[in-house]
């Protein structure tokens, strides 16, 4: 657990956690609590590294190729 807190830092993860820091503390400003447990979500997310495309479940599948190597019949022309 504490390995996927301090590793894998790149600039979206960075960028990820400003914006919820951001969002918690407009939402205490303003009072709006319902948006500092939202804020809170989002800053959770990237501290732990986690959110929906963790699983891979963002990913675009592969083609699957279908051509198939059926032999085809010919005949020899001389």
């Amino acid at each position: 657990m504490m390995q996927n807190i301090f590793k894998n830092w790149n600039i979206m993860r960075l960028l990820r956690l400003a914006m919820g820091i951001v969002l918690v503390v407009e939402a205490v400003k303003s009072g709006v609590w319902i948006l500092v447990a939202v804020g809170a979500v989002f800053t959770a997310m990237p501290v732990l590294n986690i959110g929906c495309c963790t699983a891979g479940s963002c990913s675009v599948p592969a083609l699957r190729s279908k051509s198939r190597h059926d032999d085809v019949p010919y005949e020899e022309i001389k």
